[in-house]
């Protein structure tokens, strides 16, 4: 009898699954750089929202409504 496994296509030797990191991460399009919401990005506190910038380049990656808590 042959035995078929399976992997996701993401799942190589070199990339975990992503079950590997927190699920609540940010990712900045612009240099990669990844880290959890509370990690290091640089907050910037507006008139009722947030925007979360990637402390390597400075881009921004979200801007989040605090009229919303």
């Amino acid at each position: 009898m042959t035995s078929i496994d399976t992997y996701p296509a993401y799942a190589t030797a070199t990339t975990p699954p992503p079950d590997s990191r927190p699920k609540a991460s940010l990712f900045c399009p612009d240099c990669g750089h990844e880290s959890p919401i509370t990690g290091d990005w640089l907050v910037e506190q507006g008139d009722g929202d947030r925007t979360y910038r990637c402390p390597e380049c400075q881009s921004a990656i979200s801007t989040r409504d605090d009229s919303r808590n």
